[in-house]
């Protein structure tokens, strides 16, 4: 079975991408590698399986439709697109709004309209726990007013979502739409928490606190559960449904810190450091998923961190230390 995945070389998509390979998926990459964060980290995050026979590599621009289109009718025969292709970060995209719209919106919709086009009807789609915002209701369900994104990144997300809506409706696509809440595990990005987090034990670098660390919490989710996920979504294709994939169990930062300090035996450097458009709390409530994909998160956040933790050892010094 062929898969299609966009955004191969990032933290969730070379997961799912090795995840696939190692059950005996073919896999379509693609990747524009573009400058978000270092390019060298997506090659790095590429290496363990960019020579495997079953893997194919495409380095290409979602917005870029000619080149696009190209590839999906040369793999018009894949069972399904998985499409994680995105710029993220709210911080950033209140920046560089633009960006956003063009890849994460613009390109969402080349691949949408070639999945119709070239008759792969299946198509998974990766949004994001940010779309709720701050609700004052816990924890998060679907069925949620999801109209008042805090950034252009969710924002996008959300307008992702509604336009996969409308092919689902005109053009007999089938969507399934992921919401993710916080995923933790190997090559996770390097400006999430739990990484900076670690060299700042590790190497006794800044941890910047933009809220009451008491106070603020996410829903931390190890990534296999999401990868299991996805690969029965592949198998078992809905007409068009969203569900939120987390973990049911925010923790807070605090903890988060207590979490990485047993695991390394050393000491976080926290510094106070204010940032607007954060999330107070992401909590997810994942019934639907349980009852759908049979969803079934049960990795704690003490063997998240040490999984990691022990990941992290192995990788070059030049990883570790973030030199990049």
């Amino acid at each position: 079975m062929k898969i299609i995945v966009t955004g191969c070389a990032g933290f969730i998509g070379a997961n799912l991408t090795e995840y696939l390979l190692n059950k005996g998926y073919e896999v379509v990459g693609i990747d524009d590698f573009n400058s978000f964060y270092d390019p060298r980290l997506k090659e790095f995050n590429v290496t363990e399986f960019k020579d495997n026979s079953n893997f194919h590599l495409y380095r290409v621009d979602i917005s870029d439709r000619p080149s696009l289109e190209k590839v999906i009718i040369e793999h018009a025969d894949s069972t399904a697109i998985v499409h994680l292709a995105a710029w993220a970060s709210v911080t950033y995209s209140v920046k560089n709004p633009h960006i956003y719209m063009i890849s994460n919106i613009i390109g969402t919709n080349n691949l949408a309209e070639y999945a119709a086009k070239y008759k792969i009807n299946n198509f998974i789609f990766a949004s994001t726990s940010s779309i709720y915002g701050d609700s004052n209701s816990t924890p998060f369900t679907e069925e949620m007013n999801t109209d008042y994104p805090s950034a252009p990144y969710p924002a996008s997300k959300k307008a992702g979502e509604v336009l996969l809506y409308t092919y689902s409706l005109n053009f007999d696509l089938h969507v399934t739409v992921f919401r993710f809440f916080n995923p933790l595990g190997a090559r996770i990005r390097p400006d999430m928490a739990l990484p900076r987090l670690i060299r700042s034990a590790e190497y006794g670098y800044d941890f910047p606190v933009y809220q009451n660390p008491q106070a603020s919490s996410r829903d931390y989710t190890y990534i296999d559960h999401m990868m299991e996920a996805i690969e029965y979504t592949i198998n078992n294709p809905f007409k068009y449904e969203i569900m939120n994939l987390g973990n049911s169990n925010p923790v807070t930062l605090t903890d988060m810190i207590a979490e990485v300090e047993r695991a390394t035996g050393k000491k976080v450097k926290t510094v106070e450091t204010p940032l607007p458009g954060q999330m107070q709390i992401t909590y997810a409530d994942i019934t639907k998923a349980k009852k759908l994909v049979k969803y079934n998160p049960v990795t704690s956040l003490q063997k998240m961190v040490e999984k990691y933790y022990d990941w992290f050892k192995q990788q070059p010094e030049w990883y570790k230390k973030g030199e990049y």
